[in-house]
């Protein structure tokens, strides 16, 4: 048999039903559910106590505890899951609390060696330490130039002692 949506026989089958339909859907919903419980503190208290010995209890032992505190077994399996996975959260965030301290030490450090690094000289040369930014001529030079003020220091001091006056000039004053 073929109804037709518009046709009369079908608004009859209809008309029989609730007119909202989303308001019956939802009364059925409710009265499907079951009713939040709360379990007891002395419930609870015992739960934890049992929690601490055996996080992982066996089909036995979740009966004789639901058994003894006026519950469903499978009431005590759900605790048992819900409070495993608040203790692996709660392992998680301290974690993360730690590890974000650490980054935290760890940036500081690598920003003061970045400082530190920017801030170098070569010991040889006296000019920059960050070869990177320099050619490998450029950097040969400076350790030269370096080594000949030295030289020209070592000749003025010298002069100095011989002669009996320190030598100044444009000489020991050399640019890089």
């Amino acid at each position: 048999m073929i109804f037709d949506m518009n046709s009369n026989a079908s608004e009859a089958n209809n008309s029989s039903s609730t007119e909202n339909p989303d308001k019956n859907f939802i009364e059925n919903q409710q009265s499907k559910r079951k009713r939040f419980h709360r379990h007891t503190p002395r419930q609870i208290q015992e739960l934890e106590a049992f929690f601490k010995e055996c996080p992982h209890p066996n089909n036995k032992q979740r009966k004789e505890l639901s058994r003894r505190l006026g519950m469903e077994p499978m009431q005590v399996k759900f605790w048992y899951q819900n409070k495993r996975t608040q203790m692996k959260t709660q392992h998680a965030r301290q974690k993360n609390a730690h590890l974000r301290i650490e980054n935290e030490k760890l940036r500081a450090e690598n920003t003061r060696y970045k400082e530190a690094l920017s801030n170098a000289c070569c010991p040889t040369c006296g000019g920059i330490a960050a070869a990177r930014d320099l050619s490998s001529d450029e950097h040969r030079l400076r350790i030269e130039n370096a080594r000949l003020r030295q030289e020209i220091e070592e000749i003025a001091a010298a002069v100095a002692k011989n002669v009996g006056k320190p030598v100044t000039g444009p000489i020991i004053r050399a640019a890089d």
